[in-house]
């Protein structure tokens, strides 16, 4: 069984303020719209960023990393040290896609000078309109909210849009962490990896404590007090499954796991890439104030569903 892993900053508090309530059943159906709009145009800058990096990765300049350009950092960054990649996600965070190219151009100079003009986006993709792109990032949440709905109303399925019927008990139980952080991420991305890299297994394999990790039991918290009896899974604080969230550090605690991670790194049986995309996560989770969380098959290098 593989793995493609991910290193996620999560706002917890968008999450418990904004999307759990929406999930619950409360608030009108177009009460995360302004998100969705915000996801969309979001995906265009990371498409088009990510269109660099393809481009780069044809002419593979000196410094050009594939595992850390492409296939690790969001977007298109070229940076020294965690907090300037920090600074530089919050650069792309604010740049529509239509002004991605004058970054884009910074980081190659980053690389060489002499890479001006000689390098273009690659054009192998295509991303669909707008309206399809806002279906395809909110279709999970709506379905979701529909269980959250269809159980108040005291019924028992809730039906997709393309004619299916799920139990909706059992959907809103077993669907809501990882389809949750999914659309999360769509609004702030994360780090790719490859295999079992996520911070939890390493620990463990190294025989290092964890340390301040707990479980994603946040990312449920308002619907397990407001469905009781679903059959909810015993919170983890690590991962076992694909298409699975781990352990989840607080903001409160980031810095402090990033400190324990860069103590312990060299023990860790991985690639140094990869201990560095998670202290990179950190460090922006750290930045900006968030939590920290790790996950796997949010995207998927070769499934084209980068970040």
């Amino acid at each position: 069984m593989g793995f493609d892993t991910s290193f996620h900053p999560v706002d917890l508090s968008l999450i418990e303020n904004r999307l759990l309530p929406y999930l619950a059943g409360h608030g009108q159906d177009d009460a995360i719209d302004d998100l969705i709009a915000g996801a969309v145009a979001l995906r265009k800058t990371r498409f088009r960023a990510k269109a660099w990096a393809l481009g780069a990765l044809k002419f593979e300049p000196a410094g050009f990393e594939s595992d850390l350009h492409v296939w690790g950092r969001p977007f298109f960054i070229v940076a020294d040290g965690a907090e300037r990649v920090a600074e530089d996600v919050q650069r792309y965070l604010a740049t529509p896609s239509d002004q991605v190219d004058d970054l884009a151009a910074e980081m190659l100079n980053r690389l060489d000078p002499a890479l001006a003009g000689r390098i273009e986006p690659d054009q192998g993709g295509r991303l669909p309109d707008d309206a399809a792109l806002a279906d395809s990032l909110s279709a999970a949440m709506r379905i979701l909210r529909g269980a959250a709905l269809a159980l108040r109303a005291g019924e028992r399925t809730v039906r997709h849009p393309d004619g299916r019927e799920f139990d909706a008990a059992d959907l809103l139980a077993r669907e809501v962490p990882y389809n949750l952080l999914d659309f999360a991420a769509a609004l702030l991305p994360g780090w790719m990896s490859r295999g079992y890299t996520w911070p939890t297994r390493l620990y463990g394999d190294a025989g290092i404590a964890d340390e301040g990790f707990t479980s994603s039991v946040a990312l449920t918290g308002l619907l397990r007090e407001e469905f009781p009896g679903l059959d909810w899974p015993a919170p983890s604080h690590t991962i076992d499954s694909n298409y699975m969230v781990g352990g989840l550090v607080p903001a409160s605690d980031v810095a402090g796991a990033r400190a324990h991670l860069n103590r312990h790194r060299l023990r860790l049986d991985c690639e140094p890439f990869d201990a560095q995309k998670i202290d990179e996560a950190m460090g922006v989770a750290e930045h900006l104030g968030v939590a920290f969380c790790e996950a796997t098959e949010l995207y998927s290098g070769m499934e084209g569903n980068l970040n």
